[in-house]
């Protein structure tokens, strides 16, 4: 049950949620992952800060007026950088765009959005010289487990993703087929999944649950969604896709238990 507290350049350091309905999703998510959900604040850019044990998980705030209308809720993805003005520059450099250009969110935090070559969006993250990391909870349920970009032909986003957040590239045995991971080091530290047919590319965020089947009965009676099939794989567990009453899109992911 990690507590991590060290974010090396090009590793996930948060997620958060823009919802439709702040108060509403607060809510959802509170009773479907046992959160303790802050009010929203100026000191947290208009965010309500998710924890778990004290320790923070995630943040829900409102949907950007900037976002077109009929947008649904949507959850973000944000990677450590150690330049964030180099890295939107390669962004743009490699194919991608820059959607939001870096600006301070709070002091001492600069933030950019910008998406790949095929579309799929996710954050950059840069914090002040000295400034201390934050502790962020992962891989227990209620807390995120891994992140993945859902997109057909992800391939040709590769040397993208090496150019604007500095990670390797390397593919490991899963079922019949391949599986491409995200390396920061040795550590592996996000996936990228072709789903064919008409899938928008985005960012997926997975949350560790102790049941998948109990999890879903309590995703339904709250007033989300199952989406997709369910799926499983030895040597990490069984999954499904999951969407909540406002529209965003997430994952449920009981992991398989470890050997004794």
């Amino acid at each position: 049950m990690p507590i991590i507290d060290s974010f090396p350049q090009g590793t996930p350091i948060w997620v958060d949620l823009q919802s439709t309905d702040q108060a509403g999703a607060a809510a959802f998510y509170r009773r479907m992952f046992g959160w303790d959900v802050t009010p929203a604040s100026a000191e947290t850019g208009g965010y309500s800060v998710a924890t778990l044990r004290g320790v923070p998980v995630t943040a829900i705030g409102p949907l950007p007026a900037s976002f077109p209308e009929g947008s649904t809720s949507v959850w973000t993805t944000y990677f450590l950088v150690d330049d964030i003005a180099a890295s939107t520059a390669a962004a743009t450099a490699t194919g991608g765009a820059v959607l939001l250009p870096p600006g301070e969110l709070v002091p001492g935090l600069q933030l950019a959005v910008v998406a790949d070559p095929a579309g799929a969006v996710f954050g950059l993250w840069q914090k002040e010289s000295g400034a201390g990391d934050s502790p962020w909870l992962r891989e227990e349920p209620g807390a995120v487990d891994w992140l993945e970009l859902v997109e057909n032909g992800c391939e040709a986003s590769y040397p993208f993703y090496e150019s604007v957040l500095g990670v390797g590239v390397s593919q490991l045995e899963l079922g019949d087929g391949l599986y491409t991971l995200f390396d920061v080091g040795e550590a592996s530290v996000a996936g990228a999944y072709e789903p064919g047919g008409d899938v928008p590319p985005h960012w997926l965020v997975y949350f560790a649950v102790a049941d998948l089947d109990a999890a879903t009965v309590r995703l339904t009676e709250l007033g989300g969604a199952v989406r997709g099939e369910r799926a499983s794989a030895p040597g990490v567990g069984r999954w499904v896709g999951a969407v909540d009453p406002f529209g965003g899109a997430f994952a449920l992911l009981e992991p398989e238990p470890e050997a004794a």
